[in-house]
């Protein structure tokens, strides 16, 4: 044990992780990628289109090769280094990503909408703090194309990956070196076996999630692995079986032209990273393992250039800041992509920013000589960490606070005076608003919180297709003691937008309600579908979820019957879902079918906020959206126990479908109603359930 614990002391070691710092060790080839392999990322975020370019891939390649090789020197010659690697690490990568995190912070508050801050601050901390890419999982953002709706820290996915691997891997090692020496095995077999059954087990795991739930698979950790993997896997062996001189060159121009190629021949986008990230990762083994030749057709003489090589220097903050400040940009112009003049302006700004980060933030403490106190090298990161981390939660903290205040109050209004806040009822009533210059409620800051309370009990099932995702889960109705009917709702995030109405006529009526529902999933089965396509995790659930419905016999299962376009295309009735029906149908169990709401073909709260002189700038023709006749009328094979429920003008007049209907926000992203709107439909409801499902009454 005293062996283990004195590879965390701190000790005058030479740093490898740093491939620039002369030594036995520096690789020019590896230099020169950073260099190649960081341009085509910010080149292919600027000027692709959306696609990606594989870069980052080759930089997970170098970062396992690199700190696989250190760790493993180390190691071998018993030399304690544990502490002053993580210190080391920390002074290369903290200082840098903190300006960057402070900047996106200062034009959150500057350029960005007030809806926005919430998110962005959690992604701020998350960005500092290296878990990045699990908040964008949690919060459901996509990888994709940079928009106005893209994250301006969406890229830290990628470091924190790599700063969870550089946290944990040395670890990993120094406990596998322990136990082999305790076993009387050589370190160096248990280092290969162990990094290559992580390597397997992680590129399998990837392949299957990817065929699962790409956009998850893109920014997991452990679909990630395996490229880290690979990169270990050469450190341990490459030098083992050396390529012959005459190989090397031929060998790293292959390697070479499948990096550069990649992004040209694969949409890494939507492939990655599955069995298609072979491409780059092979290409950056080869260039690794060919690393060395001497003949003068050797791809090093273009590696070594001295562009590359300035591109290798500030490689790490070129690519914290163009992200951002391309994002910030197109905020600020309301674009929703940039074009070629913005994207070289985005570029210069980028580089420049770049090299003064390098210059005067990144080479100062990495050049100092660090203190021999065991742990005074951790101050300066330390400090920058939890003077940032404290400042960004006291504002997190202070806008959910914020934010709930509103809510509450929000919702308290909008019972409290119908006259000035009538909702859907100045449609469906005529009760016009008394007072149109109080402002509507919820404001567009706090609409996206604005959700059933369904959420916060954990009993809705994620839209993801992950493992163990098609699990069937109910929120059970813990207050209603011998109630006159059972209903259960089902059928994904556009049933649950009714829950705050319905809720309300079941606690009036003495209903049990329960919910069984999966986000982003209806209740189906598989069918023909030529406009609809569930995911395999989506009829997985639905396997489960049918029969479980049945088993619990309700009154009435309330769902959509319909699905309106967001842009092109026409209102329709899907074919699952009326299989769906009959399943129920033939277990006595009716169900009640609301026409779906209207969509709108960008986030309405956002929308407000550009147009908050002119909110029907917001608005959709109702035309777009719905068919004059409603499709079930004409849908064949429905059950007869299936009835429909028409709220349209509830939500629109003959004309047009607007975002704001008698002073409340209706809706609180393109296609979700806000719980307080949602309240304000009570009446309609009550007075179609009554017509149509007169059974419950």
């Amino acid at each position: 044990m005293e062996r283990l614990f004195s590879l965390f002391n701190t000790g005058g070691t030479v740093d490898h992780t740093r491939a620039k710092q002369p030594g036995a060790h520096h690789i020019t080839e590896i230099e020169g990628l950073r260099g190649i392999a960081l341009s085509l990322v910010v080149l292919f975020h600027l000027f692709g289109g959306g696609r990606v370019s594989g870069g980052i891939d080759v930089f997970l390649v170098i970062s396992g090769f690199l700190l696989t090789g250190s760790t493993t020197r180390r190691i071998e010659r018993g030399a304690p280094f544990l502490l002053e690697h993580f210190s080391r690490v920390a002074r290369r990568l903290v200082p840098s990503a903190a300006v960057v995190v402070v900047f996106v912070a200062l034009a959150a508050l500057l350029v960005f909408p007030e809806s926005r801050w919430l998110q962005t601050g959690r992604e701020l901390i998350a960005s500092l703090l290296y878990f990045e890419n699990w908040e964008l999982i949690s919060s459901q953002l996509a990888y994709g194309a940079a928009g106005v709706d893209s994250s301006p820290l969406q890229h830290f996915w990628s470091l924190s990956v790599q700063g969870q691997f550089f946290l944990a891997w040395p670890l990993a090692l120094v406990i596998i070196a322990f136990a082999a020496r305790a076993a009387g095995v050589k370190p160096f077999y248990s280092f290969v076996i162990a990094t290559a059954l992580v390597t397997i087990a992680s590129f399998a795991y990837s392949i299957m999630l990817v065929n699962a739930d790409q956009s998850v698979a893109y920014l997991s950790t452990w679909t990630r692995l395996w490229e880290l993997g690979v990169g270990a896997i050469l450190a341990l062996t490459a030098t083992k079986i050396p390529l012959p001189l005459w190989a090397r060159s031929p060998l790293a121009w292959l390697g070479l032209t499948l990096i550069v190629t990649c992004g040209f021949a694969i949409d890494g986008a939507t492939a990655f990273p599955g069995i298609l990230t072979l491409w780059p990762v092979l290409g950056t083994a080869l260039v690794i393992v060919s690393a060395g030749g001497t003949s003068r057709f050797s791809p090093v003489h273009v590696v070594d250039t001295r562009v590359i090589t300035f591109l290798a220097r500030i490689s790490y903050p070129l690519y914290l800041w163009h992200w951002p400040l391309l994002i910030v940009y197109l905020e600020y112009r309301h674009y929703d992509a940039v074009g070629w003049k913005g994207a070289a302006l985005v570029l210069s700004a980028s580089v420049l920013l770049a090299w003064l980060t390098q210059r005067f933030v990144a080479e100062p403490l990495v050049l100092t000589q660090p203190p021999k106190n065991h742990f005074a090298p951790f101050v300066v990161p330390a400090s920058i960490v939890a003077t940032v981390a404290i400042l960004l939660s006291i504002g997190v903290g202070a806008i959910e606070r914020s934010n709930a205040a509103e809510l509450a109050a929000a919702e308290k209004a909008a019972q409290a005076s119908t006259e000035l806040y009538p909702g859907a009822r100045a449609l469906t009533d005529g009760i016009e608003a008394t007072d149109p210059t109080v402002g509507f409620v919820p404001s567009t800051e706090i609409a996206n919180a604005d959700l059933p309370d369904l959420y916060s009990r954990g009993c809705v099932q994620n839209y993801r297709s992950e493992p163990g995702m098609d699990e069937v889960l109910i929120c059970e109705d813990e207050d209603t003691t011998d109630p006159s009917h059972f209903v259960v709702m089902s059928g994904g995030s556009h049933v649950l937008h009714w829950y705050p109405a319905l809720k309300t006529i079941a606690t009036e009526e003495n209903w049990r309600l329960e919910v069984v529902d999966k986000d982003g999933c209806r209740l189906t089965v598989r069918a023909d579908e030529t406009n609809f396509a569930p995911s395999e995790m989506c009829y997985s659930w639905n396997d489960n979820a049918l029969p479980a419905l049945v088993e619990m016999a309700p009154d009435a299962v309330f769902t959509v019957g319909t699905r309106t376009p967001e842009t092109d295309g026409v209102e329709i009735v899907h074919p699952g879902q009326v299989g769906a029906w009959q399943y129920l149908a033939d277990a006595d169990i009716p169900v009640i079918a609301m026409r779906d709401t209207p969509r709108f073909t960008s986030s309405v709260p956002e929308c407000l906020d550009e147009h908050d002189d002119n909110p029907l700038a917001c608005a959709r023709d109702r035309s777009e959206i719905f068919l004059d006749r409603a499709p079930y009328l004409d849908t064949p094979n429905i059950p007869e126990s299936t009835v429909f429920i028409d709220l349209t003008d509830s939500f629109c007049t003959a004309e047009s479908c607007d975002p704001i209907v008698g002073n409340i926000l209706a809706y609180r992203d393109e296609d979700h109603m806000t719980a307080t709107y949602s309240r304000t439909l009570v009446g309609s409801l009550r007075a179609e359930l009554e017509a149509q499902a007169g059974w419950l009454f």
